[in-house]
């Protein structure tokens, strides 16, 4: 079966909008394919179930999103400029309007034991942020423990900005911690 591109790219732009919003349970076939323009026989035609459609919208919202990351930080050439790039893109994403907390994590929440090709979308893409601040950091042993931490001060300001917003938060304050690490690389005190 060949597959139109562009019906392809509208059905997952209504999709990843509604995710987004709603999350995924509540979001039926049936208010996608209206969003999409579309019949729902079109979507089982295209993505089999839903499940195949959560995967297509997260497995786009992947490549988009590595894309994006990989742009800013191949523009440094320093490790806390590109450790600062990192952390400045999440702050950006985090002020923008259709920010509504991150889409992989609300994924593996709702599909947790449920679908292992969703999990493992959503496993490939934190450890893909995780490798990214690695070999920004330099790539050697030294550097695992530093990228574990930022990773989980970075995952922490993801959740907290979701749950509680962005009013209020220090985000400079986090970019010390942040600076801290780096610069401590390779120390005990880790």
């Amino acid at each position: 079966m060949k597959l139109k591109p562009e019906i392809v790219d509208m059905i997952l732009a209504a999709a990843e909008s509604l995710f987004n919003e709603y999350g995924y349970h509540p979001v039926s076939l049936e208010l996608i394919a209206e969003n999409a323009g579309v019949s729902k026989r079109t979507l089982y035609k295209y993505f089999g179930d839903k499940n195949g459609l959560v995967s297509k919208v997260l497995l786009r919202r992947n490549d988009c999103f590595k894309k994006s990351l990989t742009d800013v930080i191949a523009v440094f050439s320093e490790k806390k400029d590109k450790i600062n790039a990192i952390i400045s893109w999440h702050i950006k994403w985090f002020k923008n309007d259709n920010y509504r907390g991150c889409m992989f994590v609300r994924a593996k929440s709702e599909y947790n034991n449920k679908s292992e090709e969703i999990c493992a979308i959503v496993s490939e893409h934190k450890k893909w942020i995780q490798d990214r601040i690695f070999e920004c950091l330099g790539g050697t042993k030294s550097c695992e423990q530093a990228s574990c931490l930022i990773m989980l001060i970075l995952e922490g300001m993801i959740s907290c900005t979701s749950v509680f917003g962005i009013e209020g938060y220090d985000f400079e304050q986090a970019k010390m911690y942040i600076y801290d690490i780096v610069d401590n690389i390779g120390e005990d005190n880790l």
